[in-house]
């Protein structure tokens, strides 16, 4: 069977390689393909990603050095195996220039990103270097994800000495249409003629459809690729319509012409990520999550020079919370970010008789936490992203002694929120997948999320959680209010079907070897 080349940014595998989902995506499912592969007399799989400063390796053995042209320098780049489990080989690409402190660069000088691109850029070309040399051994299929490994289906269509990844099967998996690493060109020190001056390329297919002096990496690999894998089937139909904000709708995000086309050819494909079982879901005595709050937050407040006022608002409310012994009802875990919280930045059309309500209305989380008040019941939020999202969230938690907001990230804190809240909270206003409500149902916990892509398809009304729809901004925050309310109302008065929610939640299976199946038969297969 297949010996499969996965190209990514990131793998959970290693530890400080993990900032999103993918990571889980590309460790889980490589697993899971290696199994299944083994099982029927195949190759294994390997995974190759760049050597960043904030890795945590605990060994590395020189497999290979590769000369490649990039940027008019030539380059040697070193070639690490650093970790051998369960089938899947993981490598390293290094070299200065990837050596990032860390996987991903915020550019904040209106060249959006900049500094990103072109380091991946350079990985592609080392790994297309490296296939060549025969670093990976015989392969049958290249399996790019997300913009960053995209550019390796470029030079896998025009530099002729590349020629011979042609033979090989490529898989393109976007996690992510939102994020396409579009870069002019030419004419900038991160544009695509700056980094390979020797390619020649048909700007036709490789060009962002609204910026035609741009080059988009992501509808490259989607028109060159031989199949587009998207994580969700939900997330397949959505793309394939143009984006809608006005009625609250994220759809294919410019792209949906060469989704269609895909589609139309064959070559689109949903199948839903998966979740691991074998680890059991942690189990955590309510106390715990004191400790583990304060470490969240004491690691965050490490990484700024002065404290912020989010940090301290945090540390008195956890404080209050722990003398008080209150267990939070309602948890969110997750970026925060326009995908994420948008809608509860959301101000509700009729304003409400609440000291908090402007003449425009009510933001939804202030409405969100007054209802919460109502039933005497608290929400505890993790996660960081966008400054503006930070922020807001920060004066909700100064307006309201029933919300503790902790700004960074500890998977030991997410793992105690699936675990001890009563609820889990997503109401993103799409999502390709999602990760964070499968490990929520694991713990046995309801979600209550937004009826889109991936959490459409795992998250049932009435069965395993609550979900709210809407053909608007205004109506999704008026029904994820109502959506609320039935869900405080059914664990007030229905404690029973309340507890049939929690076991449906823990018997759900969404099972990486099905989705390893799939991937051999309908991504790697003829």
């Amino acid at each position: 069977m297949s010996a499969v080349l996965f190209v990514s940014s990131e793998s959970a595998a290693i530890s400080g390689a993990k900032v999103g989902g993918v990571a889980d995506v590309v460790a889980e499912v490589s697993k899971a393909i290696a199994e299944v592969n083994a099982g029927l007399s195949g190759n294994g799989v390997q995974v190759v990603l760049p050597e960043y400063a904030c890795l945590e390796l605990a060994e590395r053995t020189l497999c290979g050095q590769y000369s490649v042209n990039f940027a008019g320098n030539q380059l040697t780049l070193n070639l690490y195996r650093v970790l051998v489990e369960q089938g899947v080989t993981h490598y390293v690409l290094s070299h200065p220039w990837l050596n990032s402190a860390e996987v991903y660069h915020n550019d904040t000088d209106n060249r959006p990103f900049a500094a990103d691109a072109s380091k991946f850029a350079l990985f592609c070309v080392g790994v297309a270097e490296a296939i060549k040399q025969g670093a990976f051994g015989a392969l049958d299929v290249l399996h790019l994800h997300d913009w960053h490994s995209a550019t390796l289906a470029v030079l896998r269509a025009f530099a002729p000495q590349y020629e011979c990844l042609q033979g090989l099967r490529t898989v393109y998996t976007v996690h992510n249409l939102a994020l396409q690493g579009t870069r002019p060109f030419s004419g900038d020190e991160s544009s695509l003629q700056t980094w390979f001056p020797w390619l020649g390329y048909d700007g036709q297919q490789i060009c962002d459809p609204h910026y035609l002096h741009c080059y988009n990496p992501v509808r490259a690999a989607i028109t060159l690729c031989d199949k587009i894998h998207l994580v969700s089937p939900t997330y397949v139909e959505e793309v394939l319509q143009p984006s809608d904000p006005e009625r609250g709708f994220i759809g294919g995000e410019g792209l949906e012409g060469e989704l269609q086309k895909a589609h139309q050819q064959g070559r689109l494909v949903g199948i839903l990520n998966g979740c691991d079982y074998e680890q059991e879901a942690a189990s955590y005595p309510p106390k715990a999550l004191w400790p583990l709050t304060q470490q969240a937050l004491f690691s965050a407040m490490a990484k700024l020079p002065q404290l912020s006022s989010g940090h301290y608002i945090a540390h008195v409310r956890m404080q209050q919370w722990q003398q008080l012994q209150i267990k939070p009802w309602l948890g969110s875990v997750g970026r925060v970010t326009s995908q994420k919280v948008a809608l509860l930045a959301q101000r509700l059309a009729k304003p409400l008789a609440q000291p908090m309500a402007s003449s425009e209305g009510t933001l939804v989380i202030d409405a969100v936490l007054d209802e919460l008040a109502k039933e005497q019941k608290h929400f505890i939020m993790l996660g960081s992203g966008d400054p503006d999202y930070e922020a807001l969230m920060t004066q909700a938690m100064a307006r309201h002694d029933n919300f503790l907001f902790i700004n960074g990230f500890s998977l030991a804190l997410s793992d105690a929120i699936y675990e001890l809240c009563e609820l889990f909270f997503m109401p993103s206003s799409f999502e390709p997948c999602g990760i964070s409500q499968m490990l929520a149902l694991r713990s046995g916990t309801p979600c209550l999320v937004h009826g889109v892509g991936g959490l459409k398809d795992t998250v049932r009304e009435g069965d395993n959680g609550f979900v709210f729809n809407g053909d608007s901004p205004a109506q999704q925050s008026e029904q994820l209010l109502a959506c609320l309310i039935r869900a405080l109302d059914m664990h007030k008065d229905q404690p029973q079907r309340w507890q049939e929610l929690c076991a449906n939640a823990r018997e759900c299976r969404f099972s990486w070897h099905e989705a390893a199946k799939a991937y051999l038969s309908e991504l790697y297969g003829d």
